[in-house]
Order: C-alpha cells, then sequence, then structure tokens
C-alpha cells in the first residue's frame, strides 16, 4: 500500500511504512505470512473496485417512490 500512496502523498506513504515496520517487530511471523497472503488478494479487489466505481458503480440501490394517499381530485 506504501508503493501506492508514494505517487499521492509521500508523507502518508511513509506513515505507512513506519506503521507497518512497527507491526512486524511486534508479530514477525504472523505480519509477514499475512502480507504475503493477503497482500496480493487485498490490492486486487480494491483496483477492482476502483475500475468499478470509475465506470458508474454505485453503492447506492435505485430509488424507489411509492405514493399512496393521494386525493381524487389532484
Amino acid at each position: 500500500m506504501e508503493r501506492e500512496f508514494k505517487k499521492v502523498n509521500r508523507t502518508v506513504s511513509e506513515r505507512i511504512h513506519k506503521l507497518r515496520r512497527e507491526v512486524e517487530k511486534e508479530f514477525p511471523i504472523v505480519a509477514r505470512f499475512s502480507a504475503a497472503s493477503l497482500g496480493p488478494i487485498l490490492l486486487w479487489s480494491a483496483r477492482r473496485e476502483q475500475h468499478r466505481l470509475v465506470l458508474g458503480g454505485t453503492y447506492e440501490p435505485p430509488t424507489l417512490i411509492e405514493r399512496r394517499n393521494w386525493s381524487a381530485t389532484s
């Protein structure tokens, strides 16, 4: 993730790098395993979601307007 942010915001990339290093110090085996196994999957899904949003996808359902109890004279 830090490589992706390096293009956009270098300070955020550096903060992510520092945080990742701290996590690796606390949990060395788990952090390396999860980065190697889950990292590519999460990067792929984030890029796929970004592509879907660029094409016009939304999180909102289509708007449904239901009209009831209208007077007969209107």
